[in-house]
């Protein structure tokens, strides 16, 4: 039966091929590494956490699980949490999961977890878990991806994050607690999500079943384990509280940086389920179960004395290598890795002729495959061989070429050998041999210094089949339905990213066995700065079209003037290209020029025309979209083409539709100066200018010493008081600014604004409506907020996008004028989200509402409320 690619064997596959983490994990590497390795082949043990979106976890756990109990531990988040905040840069939805996922990848490279996902997408806060499920389509999809998750992993322990209670807050969290136990139970159900079994997976039953604790008091009763992670490891020189803090760090956009504690720590875990006898006071969550090499064939259903002699081998071999290790001579117990590998093969071979139960074989089978691997592992890195596949280009389009070198280094006095073949590529791509092997030294000065002398290499051109597919993040390629993503039956499923566009495999053959070391093609680059980086293959279209803008929402009133489009091609095609440039527009619109000739002589350069597009006479408000494409040798190219780029993660590109997405709207704004304290980054300022408001980006000096008065309003970017320390320190001069006549508009901030009294009158934060659908009331509809210059009505606040607001006034000072009311339908009355207060001459306004989603979204309402508050300003 054909298994689909990311069903069994996708858990080895993950270690196997991975492009690797950014960050290096110090503790799996050099000796360290090693014991780490050689322990693990003492155990069976295994583990899965779950939880509910990227930070959720609890990062000391599974450190303590896979870096001192040497488990298999893998995280399975339901969401990518495209919904939350960025403190980095401007990406959110889909671009923040992407980049939330490479965090999670930063943070299991140093814990030691492995990472899995569900289809559901992240739809920003709710406490409601009602609303959870009706996002999701019900709990069929999150339930079944759990399930085919926990059949594929196979853990002996599941450790849920949260209770499925109220006490876990976010609806997400409710959901995922609520769901883990489901998910155990039907897991071992062959009724359950039958599917599945005939993609080849097998039902597994799960022995124990934890809920957290750390979350608050989210169960009545005390923990029954507490694992002690303030543990020191002398092997890795931390303790595993200590490695789960770096770990938690790399969630770098949601601000998770933490301090590396010394001393006792410990994280706390109630057994709610177990097959196996309940165990009093327990030490480990694998109490009662027996985890020793010698009892692998029990654990897998086999008779009694099945593998005996195999797994006394192996176990054998397990301790000597961990008793007879010299760190600093590895290599010597090669021979010992060896003859546990032999017998473990031995054993996965034996199986078939046992007389057992099918599924019981397929078990010692799906057992005896980790060992091997683990013991392949461990023998590569007591070798101390290196294998690498480069090539000359980070990114090859359809139909192009790259040259590349599958290189092995052996240790100088080690004997050992090693066959090498090209790589395996995607389907109708070529491999040609090239006598000699490109430079992948890097560039610049000091380039022809660097020298390297491989053991053995062979070298090879590839060339790209015409229609390969572009590299992009698998559950991007269609679009979700609602909030749930569509995966390929026959792709990716579950996993961070997919497999690399190309792999390269090295028999290295040493102590009398053979090992198979399996690496992607790699671009390796020297950045001046932060040294050697290297980024996977990557297929890349030959054209790229951009169009700016990519939204432009214009006044109904200035809907006759000609817009100006600007097309944009780029090029990645390996020789000269020449071609058109057209802009498709609706019926009845047209262009000129009606269609642009470029020409581009190399990779790297690119092209571009401006369209004035006119709409036809008596065009009325509404949302207008015009496609971009480039016409050339034959074919269209229309994909739009994003860079995710951070120092902290790898390159990843997303694509979409060039087009242009026009709002006509009704809306009038008063001739007034803007100034901007922008916050942890967002869009708000391109949407202003959007309106014909000319915005001035206020930096630390103007803030502290400029002449504010220049400005009739200033706005202050979300979160500004956590990443602004000059919009701190100079609050109160922004405050006189107000006095003497100015307006000033504060976006959302978090506690930490009105802790620090930063606001004119007091005030606590603390108010949120999740439900962008929420009734709202205008509390004070003759406000000029309301008016002036735009008639403010109920329909404003319609085709919303994630949530109403965010961090409102819970209470506040008798002196604001609440403007509006909104709440979700299971809370309170909510008045906090904004407020206006006269001060002195001017006007303060605190605005929770989420300016900076619907402002990038073009939703007209919000252009036609953010046009009158800043028109508060007008002289």
């Amino acid at each position: 039966m054909r298994v689909p690619v990311g069903m069994v064997g996708a858990a080895m596959a993950l270690s196997l091929v991975s492009v690797g983490a950014q960050v290096r994990a110090p503790y799996s590497e050099g000796a360290a590494g090693l014991i780490q390795k050689l322990e693990r082949l003492t155990t069976t043990a295994s583990a899965m956490h779950t939880g509910a979106h990227p930070d959720d976890e609890d990062s000391a756990l599974i450190a303590r699980l896979a870096r001192g109990d040497h488990a298999r531990v893998a995280y399975l988040s339901l969401n990518r949490g495209e919904g939350g905040q960025n403190v980095l840069g401007p990406e959110f939805y889909e671009a923040l999961g992407v980049i939330r996922t490479e965090e999670l990848l930063q943070a299991r490279a140093l814990d030691g977890g492995e990472q899995f996902f569900t289809r559901v997408v992240d739809f920003g806060y709710t406490v409601n878990m009602p609303e959870t499920e009706r996002k999701w389509g019900g709990r069929e999809v999150p339930l079944a991806d759990m399930v085919r998750v926990i059949r594929l992993y196979r853990p002996l322990v599941v450790a849920s994050r949260f209770s499925g209670t109220d006490a876990d807050g976010h609806g997400n969290h409710q959901l995922a607690g609520a769901l883990t136990p489901l998910a155990v139970r039907a897991a071992a159900d062959p009724s359950q999500f039958p599917d599945q079994l005939k993609e080849g997976l097998r039902p597994w039953q799960v022995k124990k079943l934890y809920v957290g604790m750390r979350f608050g008091p989210n169960q009545p009763q005390p923990p029954t384990l507490t694992l002690q992670t303030g543990i020191l490891a002398p092997a890795l020189g931390r303790t595993y509280a200590q490695i789960a803090a770096e770990g938690r760090s790399q969630h770098k956009t949601q601000e998770m940086g933490g301090a590396q504690l010394h001393g006792p720590q410990s994280t706390g875990l109630r057994l709610v389920e177990s097959v196996v006898p309940r165990v009093a006071q327990e030490q480990s969550v694998f109490d009662g179960i027996d985890t020793s090499i010698p009892a692998l064939a029990t654990l897998a259903g086999l008779p009694a004395g099945s593998l005996q002699a195999h797994l006394a081998t192996m176990a054998e071999a397990a301790r000597e290598s961990l008793d007879e290790v010299d760190v600093r001579r590895p290599s010597a117990i090669l021979p010992v890795l060896a003859r546990g590998l032999t017998v473990a093969r031995e054993a996965h071979a034996a199986v078939a002729g046992l007389t057992a139960p099918d599924a019981a074989k397929a078990e010692a089978r799906f057992l005896l495959d980790h060992e091997i691997r683990q013991y392949e592992d461990a023998i590569v890195h007591a070798s101390g061989i290196h294998v690498e596949a480069l090539v000359t280009s980070e990114t090859i389009v359809p139909g192009g070429t790259v040259s590349g070198s599958t290189r092995v280094f052996v240790p100088e006095g080690l004997e050992a050998s090693a066959t090498l073949a090209p790589p395996a590529l995607p389907a109708n791509w070529t491999s040609t041999p090239l006598p000699e092997a490109p430079p992948f030294s890097g560039r610049g000065f000091m380039a022809r210094f660097l020298r390297e002398q491989p053991t053995q290499q062979i070298s090879y051109t590839l060339t790209a089949a015409p229609d390969a597919a572009l590299t992009q993040p698998y559950w991007l390629e269609t679009s979700p339905k609602g909030d749930v993503f569509t995966w390929a039956q026959d792709g990716p499923r579950h996993t961070p990213f997919g497999p690399p566009v190309a792999t390269s495999a090295v028999d290295l053959t040493m102590a009398g066995t053979s090992v198979r070391v399996t690496v992607p093609l790699q671009f390796r680059f020297i950045d001046p700065v932060r040294g050697e980086l290297r980024r996977p293959l990557a297929v890349v279209p030959a054209l790229a079209v951009q169009v700016s803008p990519g939204l432009d929402v214009v006044a109904l009133s200035k809907a006759a003037v000609p817009q100006q489009v600007t097309v944009r091609v780029e090029s990645q095609a390996p020789t000269a290209v020449s071609g058109d440039l057209l802009l498709d527009v609706p019926a009845g619109w047209t262009t000129t020029p009606a269609r642009a000739p470029f020409s581009i002589a190399q990779a790297g350069q690119s092209a571009s025309a401006t369209f004035a597009v006119t709409p036809p006479a008596g065009i009325g408000a509404g949302r207008y979209v015009f496609t971009a494409r480039a016409d050339a040798g034959g074919r269209t190219y229309q994909q739009r083409l994003r860079t995710i780029a951070y120092p902290h993660i790898q390159t990843h590109r997303l694509y979409e539709t060039a087009r242009v997405d026009l709002r006509l709207v009704d809306v009038t704004v008063a001739p007034v100066t803007v100034g901007y304290i922008m916050g942890t980054g967002d869009e708000v300022p391109d949407g202003l200018k959007r309106l014909g408001v000319p915005v001035t980006l206020l930096t630390p000096n103007e803030v502290a010493s400029g002449d504010l008065s220049r400005y009739d309003t200033i706005m202050v970017g979300v979160r500004a008081s956590e990443v602004r320390p000059d919009f701190v320190a100079n609050h109160e001069r922004l405050l006189d600014y107000v006095r003497n006549g100015g307006t000033m508009i504060v976006q959302e901030q978090h506690e930490v604004y009105t802790q620090k009294k930063l606001t004119p009158f007091p005030a606590e934060i603390g108010s949120r409506v999740t439900d962008e659908a929420a009734p709202v009331t205008i509390l004070a509809p003759t406000h000029p907020v309301f008016t002036t210059p735009n008639r403010i009505t109920l329909d404003d606040f319609t085709d919303w996008r994630q949530e109403r607001n965010a961090y409102g006034f819970a209470t506040f000072d008798a002196r604001y004028t609440p403007l509006l009311e909104s709440h979700d339908p299971w809370d309170t009355e909510q008045k906090g989200g904004l407020v206006y207060a006269k001060l002195g001459k001017g006007h303060y306004v605190y605005s929770a509402y989420s300016w900076f989603r619907e402002l990038p979204d073009g939703v007209p309402g919000a252009y036609r409320i953010v046009a009158n508050l800043i028109s508060l300003g007008a002289k």
